[in-house]
């Protein structure tokens, strides 16, 4: 887990360390370790956190970790009951005031200039998820999601193949089983490498980025980031991207309109950590 501290600029960052779980009995332990590296008072500070996976409850996993985190057990050696958010509605905090991107996808691609809603959405090794960014009530709100585990959507006998065999795997076809056993180079119906792979990857997240912006309702355009949308940028594959992502028969004319940008972050979650901590301290 990356630990970092806030600077006097909102997004910006400083002092920033990774404490690996298994360095680390618990989490509190990781977390005091850098307090005492930072000379920190823990009592003093209030503790803004991103999780990957669902945030719901008093007790708080790790995805793929083996810490879980008590807000109770937090809030006692902390000034107050922690902020805890998901890493990807982190990552749309960063994304509040349409930061600098670039087109992705053809030259459709373009800023729109209204205040409504746009969406965040990250794919890398860790994790595939969404958020929405919405200013439509004249406030900024960040809407949370777990679409990662949004069902995959079956368009062809091949997209029928590699869901029976997600199912035998997982119990389930999702998006993000898919998109992870191809890159686990596991075979869902028959050996997929090379420039085909990559192909599918386009492919298969240009179909859920259009699941996203339909869901949201995202008209004013979806920010990419994370590590598979970059290497589809690096194969020139953001046009397949496109593609599929404009494919939804009736729909295709609104998305079409809909920009798409890609959109790379220094620090992660971490900078939309640091605006939200700026913004609850101004409110």
């Amino acid at each position: 887990m990356d630990f970092a501290l806030p600077s006097s600029i909102p997004g910006d960052v400083h002092g920033v360390e990774h404490i690996a779980a298994s360095d680390c009995p618990t989490f509190t332990d990781a977390l005091m370790r850098y307090a005492a590296q930072t000379r920190l008072s823990l009592r003093d500070t209030k503790l803004f956190m991103s999780i990957a996976g669902a945030v719901n409850g008093a007790t708080v996993r790790t995805t793929n970790g083996r810490w879980f985190i008590s807000l109770s057990g937090l809030s006692a050696v902390t000034g107050g009951e922690p902020v805890i958010v998901n890493d990807v509605a982190a990552t749309a905090w960063a994304t509040a005031d349409h930061p600098r991107a670039v087109p992705f996808g053809g030259p459709l691609d373009r800023t729109r200039s209204q205040k409504g809603r746009h969406a965040i959405i990250s794919a890398w090794r860790g994790g595939l998820g969404a958020a929405c960014v919405d200013r439509r009530d004249g406030f900024l709100k960040i809407v949370e999601s777990e679409a990662g585990h949004t069902p995959y959507a079956i368009h062809d006998e091949e997209d029928w193949a590699m869901a029976k065999a997600s199912i035998v795997r997982h119990g389930t076809a999702s998006y993000e089983h898919i998109l992870f056993d191809l890159m686990d180079g596991l075979t869902l119906h028959r050996p997929v490498v090379g420039p085909e792979l990559d192909k599918k990857f386009a492919v298969l997240l240009g179909r859920y980025s259009a699941e996203v912006t339909l869901t949201f309702t995202a008209w004013d355009g979806i920010y990419l980031c994370g590590s598979v949308f970059e290497t589809i940028a690096k194969r020139n594959l953001s046009a397949t991207f496109r593609a599929a992502f404009e494919g939804k028969g009736k729909l295709r004319q609104l998305l079409q309109q809909t920009p798409s940008q890609l959109f790379q972050l220094r620090n992660g979650s971490l900078s939309g950590l640091s605006i939200l901590y700026s913004r609850t301290r101004n409110d």
